[in-house]
């Protein structure tokens, strides 16, 4: 079995690609590619720091932290609204704005995640 068995069998050979759809538009394809490679790099960064925690308890410290983390998780919400009015509609500029704003947020989150989690150190 090859990677484009593989492919074909998730639909790659009856579904046009979006990338080909975006390839007039040179600014929302790389609004895409690197909002969505920024948002995933943040729940990757956001899950392992929280999986490998070394204490019991995580004080989030301030409202800051926790109004990133609902804006976040809205942002991620929205953005699959988006996404699905996407499919009937065409809004690529609403939808590639919500994933640049989701992206944002999501990195400013886990840098944020990280910082809360690091053990204090004594000088």
């Amino acid at each position: 079995m090859t990677w484009q068995d593989i492919l074909n069998a998730l639909g790659a050979d009856r579904y046009q690609q979006h990338a080909l759809c975006l390839t007039g538009d040179p600014v929302i394809l790389t609004l895409y590619v690197a909002s969505d490679l920024t948002t995933w790099l943040a729940y990757f960064a956001i899950g392992l720091t929280l999986l490998f925690r070394t204490v019991n308890f995580i004080d989030l410290g301030s409202s800051a932290l926790i109004r990133l983390f609902g804006a976040f998780i809205f942002l991620c919400g929205l953005s699959h609204l988006t996404m699905v009015l996407t499919l009937f509609w065409g809004i690529y500029w609403l939808d590639v704005a919500v994933r640049a704003a989701m992206a944002s947020v999501s990195a400013v989150t886990a840098v944020y995640t990280f910082q809360a989690l690091l053990p204090e150190r004594s000088t």
